[in-house]
């Protein structure tokens, strides 16, 4: 199978619909970003493309399928493993507003914000867990 069949199937497990990139998006179940997903499916494999896919997808944050997005998020899950497999690493991702740190991200570096995302998620990820272990360890 090609790997443009396999990314739609991939993206359809977590209800994600590609449209065209001159078209609007028009629900939390729509994104543009095909051709970022189709890259980390070649480069990274199924397993990895479904963990960030994965990590994305909370009520919170489902909607956040923006190419910077999708890379930094990658980017974190393949260059921060400390923090990923961390046992509360889940737990304070799923805290984060993506759509806000983008918006920061932006605003801290216009020319370069999925870099800007991607230092921002590791800065607040290693922020939250030392957090979350004073909590248990008082």
């Amino acid at each position: 199978m090609t790997s443009g069949g396999q990314v739609d199937r991939i993206a359809a497990e977590f209800g994600i619909h590609f449209v065209s990139a001159a078209k609007r998006i028009e629900g939390p179940h729509q994104s543009k970003a095909r051709r970022t997903c189709d890259t980390l499916l070649r480069k990274h494999g199924a397993g990895h493309l479904r963990l960030v896919l994965g990590l994305i997808n909370t009520p919170s944050n489902r909607g956040n399928w923006s190419a910077p997005v999708l890379t930094a998020v990658s980017w974190l899950v393949l260059n921060k493993s400390d923090l990923v497999e961390h046992p509360t690493f889940v737990t304070c991702f799923d805290r984060f507003d993506l759509e806000a740190l983008l918006t920061r991200a932006k605003e801290v570096n216009p020319s370069a914000p999925t870099i800007t995302l991607a230092v921002l998620l590791s800065y607040e990820l290693d922020r939250s867990i030392r957090v979350e272990i004073r909590g248990k360890a008082a």
